[in-house]
């Protein structure tokens, strides 16, 4: 077996863990990662949520490996930040900040980046407070301050789709996403969609309406299952925004 072989087995069985330890966490969290199923991936989230601190040691992992994840499966390596993001341990975020400086992760972020979208979750939603240690000099980190600065200034007021995207391809696309509610509009930005650019209209109608957090764990699954062939990072942007919006609802919420 080559150099190469070993890694990509070494670091599956990391992903995995021992299925004869754990099973069930290993079937669970497997799926999650791995399934095309919308159904299975939703399944195995909610599992997950249910006994959160059973997939730590895992996730911290995932989290760990991630530069070398993404050379193998770039899916299952973001899949992992956005569990990261819901579960939501205080042992993520010093790993993920970590990642930053990291040459792979760098060319990962050069658009929309899981890392400093988990990241910010972290900051303006879980109390983490980012080290002043970070070079600044990063384009990562500069992305990740300028984003926890915009982020709480947000509104939740409905804006019009035109305020993102304008021109030919917009008008293409008005009449499959305008008067959907939001879960109509979840379901064309999923991966059941089987035109890119309709998803990603859907998405961008999201970030311009969504106002509540009844849909959070629906959006986060947009985000596990983004476009592949979304070359600027679009479509993963669009979804980033609404996940805001929606978390910013979700504390407005809990401080009525």
């Amino acid at each position: 077996m080559n150099p190469r072989m070993l890694l990509s087995a070494f670091l599956v069985l990391t992903v995995l863990g021992s299925p004869q330890i754990r099973p069930k966490q290993s079937d669970t969290y497997d799926a999650l990662l791995h399934s095309q199923s919308l159904e299975n991936e939703r399944t195995a989230l909610m599992e997950i949520l249910r006994d959160p601190d059973a997939y730590v040691p895992r996730i911290q992992d995932s989290l760990r490996n991630y530069p070398e994840l993404l050379q193998i499966d770039s899916v299952a390596a973001n899949r992992a930040i956005y569990v990261a993001v819901l579960v939501r341990d205080p042992s993520f975020p010093p790993i993920l900040a970590q990642l930053l400086r990291d040459k792979q992760v760098v060319g990962e972020c050069e658009y929309a980046c899981p890392v400093v979208f988990a990241l910010t979750i972290d900051s303006c939603f879980a109390g983490w407070s980012i080290p002043s240690n970070l070079d600044s000099k990063l384009t990562t980190v500069s992305d990740l301050r300028a984003t926890i600065k915009r982020v709480p200034r947000i509104t939740l007021q409905t804006r019009p789709i035109e305020d993102v995207v304008q021109g030919p391809s917009l008008e293409r696309h008005r009449a499959e996403i305008e008067g959907k509610t939001e879960e109509q509009l979840i379901q064309i930005a999923g991966p059941r969609t089987p035109s890119s650019e309709t998803r990603l209209f859907a998405a961008l109608k999201l970030e311009t309406s969504v106002s509540t957090s009844k849909n959070l764990i629906e959006l986060y699954l947009l985000a596990m299952n983004d476009v592949r062939d979304d070359a600027y990072g679009e479509y993963r942007d669009a979804v980033y925004e609404s996940i805001y919006r929606a978390e910013l609802s979700k504390v407005g919420a809990k401080s009525r």
